[in-house]
């Protein structure tokens, strides 16, 4: 472990720099769960939405309404999928092998152990146990990978999901108001 850690200076044997990582640990596990939950209740509604709408294209009086709502559902549908779809990229050097000694290197997530040998695996996991302050690192790094996949992913694409079913819903809504007489009274007079 480099010398130059800002968990070097973390005094040893602190419960209460335990504890807190693993609250912080435990929050981020949870927001990233809740936003899955989050993603696959809108693929769910989407995905039913967009069906229903699909199906009824065929009456006339909600056939552009039902076209618009669908075509909103459809990228609500694309983004919530794309909210849940695993990001599992690891660092890798000028060879493509994966690059342990790169800063962004997390011994504890999946998608970069999986990569290793179990032998380097565990020599990898046995040099971040040796000391306090590289277990902290390591946590530290796990939570900043964890807070960058939900911050810049999961709930961006969950808030475009969510934005093009609202966009949707109230397109059609306008759409349907401004093709029946409402839509007639208002053409009359702007076109008179």
């Amino acid at each position: 472990m480099d010398e130059k850690s800002p968990f070097s200076k973390v005094p040893e044997d602190r419960t209460a720099v335990d504890n807190i990582l693993r609250v912080n640990h435990g929050n981020q596990m949870r927001l990233g769960l809740m936003a899955d939950a989050k993603a696959n209740i809108m693929i769910t509604v989407a995905s039913v939405v967009f069906s229903v709408a699909i199906a009824n294209l065929d009456n006339e009086l909600v056939k552009w309404p039902l076209l618009t709502f669908a075509f909103g559902c459809f990228f609500a549908l694309l983004f919530a999928i794309f909210a849940i779809i695993p990001k599992t990229d690891y660092p890798k050097d000028a060879t493509g092998d994966i690059d342990r000694k790169s800063p962004i290197f997390n011994p504890l997530f999946f998608g970069h152990f999986a990569h290793l040998p179990i032998d380097e695996y565990k020599d990898d996991y046995a040099e971040t146990l040796m000391t306090d302050d590289s277990v902290y690192d390591a946590l530290a790094g796990d939570i900043y990978g964890q807070g960058k996949v939900l911050a810049l992913r999961k709930y961006k694409f969950l808030k475009w999901s969510y934005m093009s079913f609202l966009l949707g819903m109230i397109s059609a809504v306008v759409v349907f108001i401004f093709q029946g007489s409402f839509g007639d009274v208002i053409f009359d007079g702007v076109l008179s």
